[in-house]
């Protein structure tokens, strides 16, 4: 590529182009780099011994230096124990409250249950017994009516009976008429053969 700068044409390379510019950036040596990371890495190194060193210090001037309690302080140290005991003694009643009013609502809870389980068995008894009542009341209306049926049957078959003996009477009587009849017409016709003859 070329750039015209003051008239006359320079070739410049891609990455100056980029860049912006055709300075060149200014670059530290890599031994140089080194050894800045390493001073860096002994000062964080000598800054975490101090904070370490003091707070052991620290730790062990306050647990060994004995401090004289007045009057006044003990006072108050026996006092803010006192209400201390004295809320754990309130949050153990609370808390003993809070169960009893638990297992109260849980007895009645089970209370409950159990009424609702006893009408519910309560209600299944009564329709079972009310399937069985309607059950018999059926068996008994088929009963009464297969018991109908029977007599009908009965008194027809003895009406059949009975019409059946009545036709062999009244066919006995026509037929006992008839041999009467006919016996009568054979004696009248003796009765007039004899007379014929003896005429």
């Amino acid at each position: 590529m070329s750039l015209t700068v003051g008239g006359s044409h320079m070739l410049l390379c891609r990455t100056a182009i980029r860049r912006g510019s055709t300075k060149k950036t200014l670059h530290t040596s890599a031994s140089r780099m080194k050894a800045i990371e390493n001073q860096s890495r002994r000062n964080n190194l000598k800054l975490l011994t101090g904070v370490g060193i003091f707070g052991f210090t620290a730790v062990v001037a306050a647990n060994a230096t004995f401090v004289t309690k007045t009057p006044e302080l003990v006072a108050v140290k026996e006092e803010a124990e006192t209400v201390e005991t004295e809320k754990v003694e309130i949050k153990a009643v609370e808390a003993a409250a809070v169960d009893e009013e638990t297992a109260v609502a849980e007895a009645a809870q089970i209370t409950a249950e159990k009424a609702l389980a006893a009408e519910t068995i309560k209600i299944a008894a009564e329709e079972a017994e009310a399937v069985e009542a309607a059950r018999m009341a059926a068996e008994e209306v088929a009963a009464a009516e297969a018991a109908r049926i029977a007599a009908e049957e009965a008194a027809a078959a003895e009406a059949a009976r009975m019409a059946a003996e009545e036709a062999t009477a009244a066919e006995a009587s026509r037929v006992a008429a008839e041999e009467a009849a006919a016996a009568v017409a054979v004696q009248i016709a003796a009765d007039e053969a004899a007379a014929a003859e003896a005429a």
